[in-house]
């Protein structure tokens, strides 16, 4: 059940630039000069207002998406990183998501790959950062070992990538259920299956992965429906007609079974999108590192070229989307609105 009945969406700067967090060890400091004690704790009600207003949503699930990053700190890779963790440190995010092209521009070799350490380890280190990563697999990633992937979740505490596709569940203060599925969309890609350098693509089952998600789909009793894959439905971007597989496979497919959204790579822009009548809101978010230039759709609601990522919360009744750039500013804002039950 998708339920979605309106959705707004406005064009927002702001900026985190002033580190909140500053002024706090300021007060810290002075507390234990003045009164020789440690300070008190700070809770996230004492945030500044305008820090509260932007980021900060009670009862809410909240997780930080963004795609296309792996370039070892190059390319506003390194500031996309550090301005995420101060917004996931402010808005609380429960878990990051990762919409592939994890490590451009040829995949790792193996679960020591130095590339985990120089596009991934060292450079995602923010405290808040260190939580539950889930990630799906993008074309780059096949251009080397995708079961290195897949297999660093064994030894990683915070990626967590169980499989080439997935579900996972989660709940919001106990009175709503969300289902995220996560898709390997590569081979699904013809253009990509007689390509030897695509590692071992032409053997992936694409009928028992869309079976798989019928039938997660089908079953799902959750309010709230999420589908994240590398290669976008719609886009307004650079690879717009090498998409020609994914319409057909995915769009009927997601309005029938209520996906509320479909967050993808690929493309480096941010762009929303919705065709007319329609009630799947598609968001590209491959703004981790490089940038291309972007034009529009006729369903395109707002695109934007920009390094940056992507701030979700989802409450009972709304699904927020603020769109981030690389210094901090909000450039981009959704609302998405379900009828109450």
């Amino acid at each position: 059940m998708s339920g979605v009945f309106s959705t707004h969406f406005t064009k927002e700067t702001g900026m985190l630039k002033f580190k909140w967090k500053h002024a706090f060890i300021l007060l810290a400091f002075a507390w234990g000069i003045a009164f020789g004690q440690a300070p008190p704790a700070i809770s996230r009600d004492m945030l500044p207002d305008y820090v509260a207003k932007n980021y900060v949503k009670k009862d809410a699930l909240s997780f930080v998406i963004f795609g296309d990053w792996g370039r070892n700190g190059y390319f506003h890779q390194r500031e996309v990183g550090d301005e995420m963790g101060l917004v996931a440190e402010a808005m609380g995010a429960d878990f990051i998501i990762s919409a592939g092209d994890n490590f451009q521009v040829n995949g790792v070799r193996s679960i020591s790959d130095p590339l985990w350490q120089t596009n991934f380890e060292n450079i995602y280190t923010h405290p808040s950062l260190l939580k539950d990563w889930y990630p799906v697999l993008g074309n780059h990633d096949y251009l080397g070992n995708p079961q290195a992937e897949i297999d660093y979740s064994k030894i990683s505490r915070r990626w967590n990538m169980i499989s080439r596709y997935y579900t996972v569940h989660k709940k919001v203060a106990d009175s709503c259920n969300i289902d995220f599925y996560f898709l390997d969309t590569s081979p699904f890609q013809k253009l990509y299956r007689k390509d030897k350098r695509f590692s071992d693509l032409d053997q992936q089952d694409t009928l028992a992965q869309l079976h798989w998600l019928d039938s997660a789909l089908t079953a799902s009793k959750s309010r709230w429906k999420i589908v994240v894959g590398h290669h976008p439905v719609y886009s307004g971007g650079e690879h717009a007609s090498d998409l020609v597989d994914m319409p057909p496979r995915f769009a009927d497919r997601f309005s029938r079974s209520g996906v509320d959204a479909y967050f993808s790579g690929h493309d480096h822009h941010f762009e929303h999108i919705r065709q007319k009548g329609g009630s799947v809101n598609y968001f590209i978010v491959g703004t981790g590192s490089s940038v291309r230039p972007v034009t529009s759709t006729p369903a395109t609601l707002f695109s934007k070229s920009i390094s940056g990522f992507t701030a979700v919360y989802i409450s009972k009744d709304t699904l927020t989307v603020r769109a981030i750039d690389y210094k901090g500013n909000i450039f981009y804002s959704a609302a998405i609105t379900k009828t109450p039950n």
